[in-house]
């Protein structure tokens, strides 16, 4: 039998003794003096009707000498006042010409840079500083300050500063686009910096050492090394001080951020968000993908126009002995084309490994209404909901699951639970199906042998 007690988080458990150890002040660790960024243009050229600038600009000090960042700068030749994107790739990545030109094809001046220092996979890069590998990645000793995170936020704050620089560029329509490890950073930034009017994190998460592909390597540091993560460097940290609207993309079967974790990260931002979920992507950007980073950014960065669809999952019902309803309210400035849900049956395991079907909707009154099987909840259905507008725009619900219930008197039910935020475990229910009003739960019990789990709740539970 697995008991799962509602009780403090395994983050509060990590942190709440931090200051038994913390010296260094965390705005020390990550303030940058955003001061007129010197910058050389190594060279200069037209692609068609893009002009193209090689530049490199100087960046946070590594060991006492500063940083020399590369970056392709494209923009529709001849225009000023344009809006702007800064580009962050992933582990191994460098800036990609291709790809700044497709961006700025689109009325954008676009900024992309290769991230400081070398590295195992990134020998191309053409800048200076700490090398982007694993172990620097995720280190604390001897220093936080000498983290690879730290330096490559500096690098990309001191990008943005570049590009209030230019004429070519609207300083108040600034936008940014991070993948995996520029995902984090991505967060990182937007979490500090005021200047981002918009950004997109793909893949990237916050908790890291709750579920990732580096798991092994946090499992050998020490309490005080975990402490120190959470203290310094893990992007929870800025969460909850996100600046500008941000949208998080990422597939269901990511292997280098499991999905709990990003969806725990996404469910603790505050400012005005969206969620796209694509089904059984791993760790991929695809033309969907990227239609979708397209609309975000015209959307907050020029004409304000087909704001993102709405999604809202409400109180599930029972249709006859094997059927659970799941109602859901969509809506969209242009025309819902399509409302899909992706499911997964068993247990909050297996992120990676896991097959996600689909459901139809059908459609009446102005609500969409899911059919699932009883015999899918087996012991849990795992859910979302993706809706799809006639710009290719795509919003998903937070993933839940609705498992089969028995109270503590032998009524059986059954119920939803709040947005999974946990490897190996869902929250406790968010609706118990019949129950109007769900009082306090203090436990909920699984039994193996009748995939049943057991909720015991107020004076009952002693």
């Amino acid at each position: 039998m697995r008991i799962i007690i509602v009780v403090l988080s395994a983050f509060f458990l990590l942190t709440q003794n931090l200051s038994a150890f913390a010296a260094k002040d965390l705005k020390a660790i990550w303030d940058l003096q955003l001061l007129p960024v010197g910058y050389e243009v190594n060279c200069s050229y037209i692609k068609g009707d893009i002009a193209v600038e090689e530049i490199y600009y100087e960046s946070r000090e590594y060991k006492g000498t500063p940083s020399r960042i590369f970056g392709y700068f494209c923009y529709p030749a001849g225009q000023k006042s344009l809006p702007a994107i800064l580009i962050s790739h992933g582990g191994g990545g460098t800036a990609d010409l291709n790809n700044t030109l497709t961006w700025a094809r689109r009325g954008y001046a676009v900024l992309s840079i290769d991230l400081p220092g070398k590295g195992q996979q990134r020998m191309d890069s053409r800048s200076t500083g700490p090398n982007m590998d694993v172990p620097i990645l995720l280190r604390t000793k001897p220093d936080p300050e000498l983290n690879y995170l730290v330096h490559a936020v500096a690098a990309v704050r001191n990008g943005i500063t570049f590009l209030t620089q230019r004429e070519e560029v609207d300083p108040d329509r600034i936008g940014m686009i991070g993948l995996s490890w520029g995902g984090v950073i991505t967060l990182l930034t937007n979490g500090q910096d005021n200047r981002l009017k918009t950004a997109i994190n793909v893949f990237g998460s916050g908790y890291i050492s709750e579920g990732c592909t580096w798991q092994d390597r946090f499992d050998i540091k020490t309490k005080q090394e975990l402490n120190e993560w959470y203290a310094y460097i893990d992007p929870s940290i800025f969460l909850k001080t996100q600046n500008s609207p941000i949208l998080f993309m990422t597939g269901t079967n990511d292997h280098c951020y499991y999905l709990p974790t990003f969806q725990k990260s996404y469910m603790e931002v505050s400012v005005p968000k969206k969620l796209a979920l694509m089904p059984n992507l791993r760790h991929r950007f695809t033309p969907e993908m990227q239609q979708i980073a397209f609309n975000w950014f015209d959307n907050k960065l020029k004409n304000g126009q087909g704001s993102f669809p709405q999604v809202n999952i409400q109180p599930i019902f029972k249709k006859g002995e094997n059927k659970i309803i799941v109602p859901v309210l969509a809506a969209a400035s242009g025309r819902v084309i399509e409302a899909t849900m992706y499911y997964t049956s068993g247990e909050p395991s297996r992120w990676t490994k896991r097959y996600w079907s689909s459901l139809p909707a059908y459609f009446e009154d102005g609500v969409y209404y899911f059919g699932v099987p009883t015999y899918l909840v087996d012991p849990d259905f795992m859910f979302y909901v993706s809706v799809k507008d006639d710009k290719g725009s795509i919003t998903s619900s937070p993933i839940r699951s609705i498992f089969q219930v028995r109270l503590h008197q032998g009524e059986s039910t059954y119920a939803m639970s709040s947005p999974i935020e946990r490897i190996n475990i869902h929250q406790p229910p968010l609706q118990v199906m019949g129950l109007p009003k769900l009082p306090d739960i203090v436990k909920l019990f699984f039994s193996k042998d009748t995939k049943t789990y057991l909720l015991k709740f107020g004076k009952e539970s002693s």
